[in-house]
């Protein structure tokens, strides 16, 4: 994934570059090295399933890796 952030980073270095998928606790760090910012989806339904309901833990680790990598 930070090869194709990268790549669009270098594309427009004069835009803002969010990540829209694959945002993980245990990705995060790697992903804010390019990105400026994420939108987090599926990752944080329980049992990263998409039709399932938010899994507070799993946002709690989210957002903790998210602080440290800042």
């Amino acid at each position: 994934m930070r090869v194709l952030l990268s790549a669009a980073k270098d594309a427009a270095p004069e835009m803002a570059i969010v990540a829209n998928t694959g945002v993980r606790a245990e990705r995060i760090a790697e992903i804010f090295k390019v990105a400026e910012s994420a939108i987090v989806g599926t990752s944080l339904k329980v049992d990263g399933i998409t039709w399932n309901a938010v899994d507070p833990a799993r946002v709690g680790r989210l957002m903790e890796a998210a602080r440290a990598a800042r």
